[in-house]
Formats: C-alpha cells, structure tokens, sequence
C-alpha cells in the first residue's frame, strides 16, 4: 500500500519531465521501476539503512541529470520561452528530504544520517529547512560534535548571527568539553568575535 502511494505521488512530476522534454517515455518508465524497487526495499519488515542511502544516491544522480538537460534546453530556447516554474522543478530533491526525513526517524541514532541531511539541505539553499533539522538533531544528540558545528555554522553564514553561532558552540564546549573539534571552532569564532567588536570600537 505505502508502494502504491509513492507511485501515485510521481504521476505528476513524470509527466511534466515528459511534457517539458527532459526525459523519454521509455526513461520515465524506468525510474518508475527502479522507485518501486526502493520503496519496496523500504517497506519491507527490515530496512537497512544502505536501503536508504541507495535511494538517495539515486535520486540525487537523477536531479544532477534533470538539470542538466533543462540547462541545456534553457539555452537553446529563447529567453522568453522558459516559462513559470513547474511540479517537477523542485520535486525530485523534495523526494529527497522525504527520504531523509524517513531515515532520521527509523535510524534516530545515527548521527552521520543527520549530518548529510543538512549537508543536503544546505546544498539546496534550504535554509529554513537547515535549522529545524539541527534543532531537531541536537535536541536527540545533544552531545555531538558535528551538529553543534553544522548549526553555528548556519547561524552564521545564513542567518548571519555570530551571537547565535557563537551561543551554539558555548553549548557544545559545555556539554562536549573533550571535544578537539568544537573547541577549534569555538575558539575560530571567538577569536572572530572579537575582532569584530574591535573594528566597531575603532568605527565609534
């Protein structure tokens, strides 16, 4: 049943990869085969976490091909052509997170699995998405390293709030104080922290 739901909810984005010209008739019936093969894979009595990770393997190679071809054909066709945005623009990397989000809820434990799904997020300028999954991930491992760096680093550079960074990895020393890799970072953003405040002395 949960097989028969996934593939309903391609339907959509299959034909508009068809209509759009990105992908044949005969590629779309074989991603249609290779996703039940997965989905079947993840629903059976007990899936591997390599179940996973093939799934989105997969699916990341096929959006690097998705745009790929839809550069390609955004050059050859006139500006004016390209048109709105449609279903299957955003839907194979949402694909994704949906994997992701099923594996972090089977695998609660498995801190590499959070860390890529960040790392994916990140990539995909999700930002929004970046911090509730390291929020969600810290408050289930409070003490790793690697989430707590994640996060800072996001309050960072997207949220561009060295106080949120630099509270983040108070915490981290705090809770993780043996830690080699979140005392380097710590001691990066404070010694950064500082030379910010002395250029705004300098300015006042």
């Amino acid at each position: 049943e949960r097989v028969h739901f996934q593939q309903e909810q391609m339907v959509a984005e299959l034909k508009d990869l068809r209509d759009k010209g990105l992908f044949t008739e005969r590629e779309i019936k074989i991603i249609i085969e290779r996703r039940t093969q997965f989905e079947t894979a993840l629903v059976r009595r007990v899936a591997k976490k390599a179940d996973f990770l093939r799934y989105l393997q997969y699916e990341m190679g096929l959006e690097r091909l998705r745009r790929l071809r839809a550069d390609r054909l955004g050059r050859l066709a006139h500006p004016g052509l390209k048109g709105p945005h449609t279903v299957s623009d955003h839907s194979i990397v949402k694909r994704q997170y949906a994997i992701y989000e099923r594996a972090v809820k089977k695998f609660k434990d498995d801190v590499p699995l959070w860390v890529e799904y960040i790392k994916c997020a990140r990539r995909e300028g999700a930002s929004g998405l970046v911090g509730r999954i390291c929020a969600r991930g810290l408050a289930m491992h409070p003490l790793s390293a690697p989430l707590y760096i994640l996060a800072a680093a996001h309050e960072l550079e997207n949220n561009h709030s060295p106080e949120a960074a630099r509270a983040l990895l108070q915490r981290g020393v705090r809770m993780n104080g043996e830690s080699v890799s979140l005392w380097c970072e710590y001691v990066k953003m404070e010694l950064s922290y500082i030379e910010s405040m002395r250029r705004r002395w300098q300015v006042l």
